[in-house]
């Protein structure tokens, strides 16, 4: 019998100034805002770890620049759903804890974990979405955090800033949600995305967190920002790094959630 001949995908080692060189191919560059979904593992072996990630991204922006990262809380319960809940389209049913927003550990990655607990880095108080962020533009970001993660992405949005994914996709990018405040979906649509009074009257936004419907398939924007140029593109290691302009993203999503809305609502 014949033996298989596999070939095995080497592991990457990276270093901080392959990184940096990576981010500054991107057009990454002094002065810019961004916000930076993350994956640690996604590279391989990076000699540093989480800390040499952080360290590329605050010498690519420099002093005058900004870096925000989702921090989101794990101070939750997750709660069994009843059959009436799932016939109801809810998704999942969380009772929010006590939260501290210094000592708090985040469940976003290790390099947002690593990064919020730096001492130069400030955290929006939202008890579950919260924003670490440094720079010129933190402290005004972190303050409109305080009322959740997309009003932090729209002021970043305002100020002209990024959306760098690191060996994830645009299914983590959450700034994405914005385009829905511009588009009326279809009736169909917004069906099932509208919470039973009852659910709203039993388990209120502030004492609990839940979500009802499918959640939008993010993903399927990938080919076209390529298409359209603005998702720029390189590898580090075995990780991909890609870079967009928020407002050139949120503004290409809404022109697609107008024209093909079920191309991203749809069952699972």
């Amino acid at each position: 019998m014949a033996q298989r001949n596999e070939r095995i995908k080497p592991e990457a080692h990276v270093s901080k100034q392959q990184i940096l060189a990576g981010l500054k191919k991107l057009g990454l560059k002094k002065g810019d805002i961004v916000g930076v979904h993350s994956s640690l593992s996604s590279f391989g072996q990076v000699e540093g770890g989480a800390d040499a990630i952080i360290d590329a991204l605050l010498e690519a922006v420099g002093k005058n620049g900004t870096i925000v990262m989702p921090a989101f809380s794990a101070n939750r319960e997750m709660l069994a759903l009843t059959p009436e809940m799932k016939a109801a389209g809810v998704s999942w049913l969380m009772k929010i804890l006590p939260y501290d927003s210094d000592r708090e550990p985040c469940w976003t990655g290790a390099i947002p974990e690593s990064f919020r607990r730096r001492k130069q880095v400030l955290r929006s108080l939202h008890p579950l979405f919260s924003l670490a962020a440094t720079g010129r533009c933190a402290r005004m970001i972190i303050e409109v955090g305080r009322n959740g993660a997309l009003p932090a992405w729209k002021k970043m949005l305002e100020l002209g800033g990024y959306v760098l994914l690191i060996g994830v996709g645009l299914e983590s990018c959450t700034a994405m949600h914005l385009a829905e405040e511009r588009v009326k979906l279809p009736g169909h649509i917004q069906k099932k995305l509208t919470p039973p009074k009852w659910l709203l009257d039993s388990y209120p936004s502030k004492e609990w967190d839940w979500d009802v419907g499918p959640y939008p398939d993010f993903k399927q924007m990938e080919e076209p920002c390529l298409n359209r140029g603005i998702m720029k593109t390189v590898k580090v290691g075995n990780a991909t790094l890609r870079l967009l302009k928020l407002r050139e993203l949120v503004d290409l999503y809404t022109e697609y959630l107008q024209k093909k809305p079920d191309m991203f609502y749809h069952e699972t």
